[in-house]
């Protein structure tokens, strides 16, 4: 019997060498949540909706920790569509469609974090998502299976070209350190479901675009 080869996940920084230091300027601080998007966003949109926005995603560590440094409920400082109750993966209209409903960080009237406040106020706890600022990842599947998470950054960010050359190992670490943890939130949830029969075999997968509108009761 012949080896069974497994996808792999594959990180990879797809720039040059860089210099980056960060200005303090909150300009990562700020989220843009695309009006032109529905509450849920199927995957054939998600790149573009992960251009035009810039939410912090949390995985659970990060809100774990961020519940013990501020001693407050996960409700208050984040965001999901349906209320949360710590499953990421819900699953509607008979097991159609597949929501995953990723909890995002709170933003106040003007679009800045909960926690900033003439600077981060978590900065010991912030999400990796925070720490990857302004690096941002792509993902596509490659003709053999693989994923391929490539690193690019925003060159709009005053901290690019100034400071050190960033170290792009330490970044590619922190990238698969994310997916693997992102990975680990969710896929027990999908198996339970799978193994249940909750989800159809020709199941539409959704992300949700959480906080753009008060949260509708019947959700």
């Amino acid at each position: 019997m012949g080896e069974i080869s497994l996808p792999r996940v594959i990180v990879k920084a797809v720039f040059e060498d860089i210099k980056f230091k960060c200005q303090m300027c909150g300009s990562c601080c700020h989220h843009k949540r695309p009006l032109e998007f529905d509450d849920l966003v199927p995957m054939e949109l998600l790149r573009e909706f992960c251009e035009k926005s810039n939410l912090i995603n949390l995985t659970e560590k990060d809100v774990t920790a961020i519940a013990k440094r501020t001693g407050r409920k996960p409700a208050e400082f984040m965001d999901t569509l349906y209320d949360y109750d710590g499953c990421f993966v819900k699953v509607r209209e008979g097991g159609s469609k597949v929501i995953l409903d990723l909890p995002v960080m709170k933003s106040k009237a003007d679009t800045t974090c909960i926690f900033y406040e003439e600077g981060c106020k978590i900065y010991s706890v912030r999400p990796k998502a925070c720490r990857l600022f302004p690096f941002r990842v792509e993902e596509e599947t490659a003709s053999n299976g693989d994923t391929l998470l490539n690193i690019s950054y925003n060159p709009t960010c005053p901290g690019i070209g100034k400071g050190e050359i960033v170290d792009q190992r330490k970044l590619e670490k922190l990238v698969a350190e994310l997916f693997l943890q992102r990975t680990l939130d969710i896929s027990p949830q999908v198996q339970r479901l799978m193994a249940s029969g909750a989800i159809s075999a020709k199941a539409g997968i959704y992300r949700t675009l959480p906080g753009k509108r008060a949260k509708d009761p019947l959700l």
